[in-house]
């Protein structure tokens, strides 16, 4: 039997790393962006007509990687026992610590957002959009019998216990999540 897949949905800057080192430090193998290896990854085996996750079935936890966070849909039809987190934090602290990250490194937001400076688009007013409309398709797709596939972890309110919980068909021991870039 496969090993079950967790799939992280919610956005950078809401405890990916965290999450990604608590299922590590339970032992289960997990992997974090990857600088789009990973997007290029599963671009290729969809290019290909193979399952998404092909040739790393190993993995049970796949966090902060933007290919999975658009279009997670796929990887709940191909891999339908996988489970998703939606991991969030108030919306204010959010645009924050991701406003503080790309002052940081200027030349990773105008990779990945150039495009609102080139069409007169308020950076923080996209972040804003973009925050409500993943909350909105996240909410309509897990509805009815999917609603038990997924987790909203607020990194503020939520513990290693409520993962436990939510995924009895892993263990965990070490319940306490590690912080890690908090801000």
């Amino acid at each position: 039997m496969e090993k079950i897949k967790v799939f992280q949905i919610g956005f950078n800057k809401c405890g990916t790393m965290s999450l990604c080192d608590f299922f590590i430090k339970n032992g289960h193998k997990s992997v974090h962006w990857g600088d789009g290896i990973w997007d290029n990854h599963f671009k290729k085996n969809q290019s290909v007509g193979n399952l998404l996750c092909e040739g790393h079935n190993d993995i049970v936890f796949w966090s902060d990687i933007g290919f999975i966070q658009r279009q997670f849909q796929i990887f709940s039809e191909q891999y339908p026992n996988s489970k998703f987190i939606y991991n969030t934090r108030p919306l204010e602290k959010w645009l924050d610590s991701r406003n503080r990250q790309y002052k940081k490194h200027p030349l990773a937001f105008t990779d990945n957002f150039g495009f609102t400076i080139e069409n007169g688009i308020d950076r923080i007013d996209y972040w804003k959009s973009e925050w409500f409309y993943r909350k909105k398709v996240v909410e309509e797709f897990f509805i009815g019998d999917m609603a038990k596939r997924l987790l909203i972890f607020d990194i503020e309110t939520n513990t290693g216990d409520d993962i436990k919980k939510f995924l009895p068909e892993l263990e965990f021991t070490n319940l306490k999540i590690p912080y890690k870039n908090k801000g």
